[in-house]
């Protein structure tokens, strides 16, 4: 499912139209990563026979306790842990998560502070590795935790939109140092800048072909326009660097804290 947004503030500059959608920069930001991780054990295995003779491994599925549980899913990221169970109705989809027919924006951008992992709809067998993670009779779709486990806030999936952020935040105060609901406010401002210097880009982009072909490469015309495109991508390196600084929440438990993981290969 791809990212929904209201899209920056429609603006003008110079009598050039500025789109009011999303552009390529912001919208390269608006987007999940998945972890999909897979318990891997060397040790447990047995042998039994194969279809032409001879014997062959096969691995033996166990359900881990629930420290080591989460300390394979976390691996060696010090992120909260945002988790998601997958089901029949909404296997390979975001639609816990994401709406289908509102604006994502925040949660996209909120989601970047969270270790988001997604399990497959069987991870509730008793024989799955990760099946004790859930404690509860009635497991929740979705939650929130510290890596470790603990803190779990749950969601059933069918949360709304100021549900969800009001528990992504309150998740984030406690294993961040820095307000996220201000950074989210100032990486905003960013792709306000984004979407604009992408627009101008595009209208001198187009220019530049036209005058290439009406003057010639060595016009003093198109000379003037790749100087301008160059200051343009100048002034998103610089945006780039505010969005990065705005993004830096500073982590309360370390990468140092996190427990060792048991062995787990990520998919």
């Amino acid at each position: 499912m791809g990212p929904t947004g209201s899209g920056a503030p429609g603006a003008s500059s110079g009598g050039v139209p500025i789109n009011i959608e999303r552009q390529r920069t912001s919208l390269s930001r608006l987007k999940m990563e998945w972890d999909y991780p897979v318990y891997v054990s060397a040790a447990e295995h047995a042998l039994e026979e194969g279809p032409t003779g001879g014997t062959v491994a096969r691995s033996i599925r166990r359900s881990l306790p629930r420290e080591k549980a989460f300390a394979s899913i976390a691996g060696e990221d010090p992120r909260p842990l945002l988790v998601l169970r997958e089901c029949t109705t909404c296997n390979g989809t975001d639609y816990a998560l994401l709406s289908r027919s509102s604006d994502n924006e925040r949660t996209l951008l909120m989601a970047r502070w969270f270790h988001c992992v997604k399990l497959p709809n069987d991870v509730l067998e008793e024989d799955h590795p990760f099946t004790k993670m859930w404690k509860d009779k009635a497991p929740p779709h979705l939650f929130l935790c510290a890596p470790d486990g603990s803190n779990v806030v749950s969601l059933d999936g069918q949360q709304s939109r100021k549900e969800l952020w009001k528990k992504m935040e309150g998740v984030l105060r406690n294993e961040y140092k820095r307000d996220p609901v201000r950074a989210v406010k100032n990486i905003l401002k960013v792709f306000v800048e984004y979407d604009h210097l992408d627009s101008m880009e595009d209208f001198l982009t187009a220019r530049l072909e036209v005058k290439l072909e009406n003057d010639g490469p060595k016009s003093a015309k198109v000379r003037k326009i790749r100087r301008q495109i160059a200051e343009l991508q100048d002034r998103k390196e610089k945006a780039q660097v505010r969005e990065a600084k705005a993004s830096d929440l500073d982590l309360i438990r370390k990468k140092a804290e996190v427990a060792e993981p048991t062995p787990a290969a990520a998919g």
